[in-house]
């Protein structure tokens, strides 16, 4: 992987987008050795992700 990507980076990306990076890092990491810099790395750019899709998906509303 050549970049860890902060929320700032992800904050102009579409949703669909969000999702299709989700999946390539996942790909990386599953080609990552376990507990290297490079899987820290994958696991800090997953969160950032994950955050922004919660952040945009919407639940369900009451009232």
């Amino acid at each position: 992987m050549s970049r860890t990507y902060t929320l700032q980076d992800l904050q102009s990306l579409s949703l669909s987008a969000l999702h299709t990076l989700r999946g390539t890092l996942h790909r990386e990491l599953a080609l990552a050795a376990p507990h290297s810099q490079p899987a820290r790395e994958i696991f800090a750019s997953l969160d950032a992700v994950n955050r922004i899709i919660r952040q945009r998906t919407t639940g369900p509303r009451m009232g």
